[in-house]
């Protein structure tokens, strides 16, 4: 099934399909799920997705611009490299079993999106509201905290993560032994 541009779609099954550098501008898809997609390099702009699924998806360097995500799904995709932050104002999402390295969460509320068992290596959450999420066994190689707001967020058991004291707010964030022993990495004391 062919995407048209100004369309609008409603339950509807997209399977196998390839859109790599594709743009697709003011799309509405309601309730669609999306199987073994390939949307690697394509633009979304003014775009909404609402209750939308994604399995097994490539979504690798897509581009989001002005583009709403409520109520949707992501399941075993491929989502390296994203600007998230190009986003519209509103997301609202639960990534599951995702590959999210490299991606970028600037100056974005995430405080109703869940993720669970992604790898978000290197990524950049900056100037972010991540207050009440939990993050549920994700790996954090790399990845940058920077004037981002964790109050109450759960890390307990996730891993690899390093965030500043200083320059994040951790208000009862909470965390597990041995992996909260890298938020003393920035202080200059000795552990022995």
């Amino acid at each position: 099934m062919d995407i048209n541009n100004s369309g609008s779609y409603e339950d509807v099954l997209f399977q196998n399909i390839a859109m790599e550098e594709r743009t697709l501008k003011e799309v509405s898809f309601y309730r669609c799920k999306f199987q073994q997609a390939d949307f690697q390099y394509a633009e979304f702009r003014e775009c909404e997705f609402q209750e939308c699924v994604f399995d097994d998806c490539n979504l690798a360097l897509a581009v989001f611009n002005s583009t709403k995500v409520i109520d949707s799904e992501f399941n075993g995709s491929k989502l390296l490299g994203i600007n998230w932050g190009n986003l519209g104002p509103v997301i609202i999402a639960r990534f599951y079993n995702c590959l999210m390295d490299r991606c970028s969460f600037s100056g974005m509320n995430l405080t109703k999106v869940g993720f669970e068992d992604c790898s978000l290596r290197d990524a950049s959450f900056a100037d972010c509201k991540l207050a009440r999420i939990k993050f549920d066994n994700c790996d954090f190689s790399g990845c940058q905290f920077h004037q981002t707001d964790m109050s109450r967020a759960d890390f307990s058991t996730s891993r690899n993560y390093f965030m500043n004291a200083e320059t994040n707010k951790l208000t009862k964030t909470c965390f597990s032994l041995p992996e909260a022993v890298s938020l003393l990495a920035n202080l200059d004391i000795v552990l022995k």
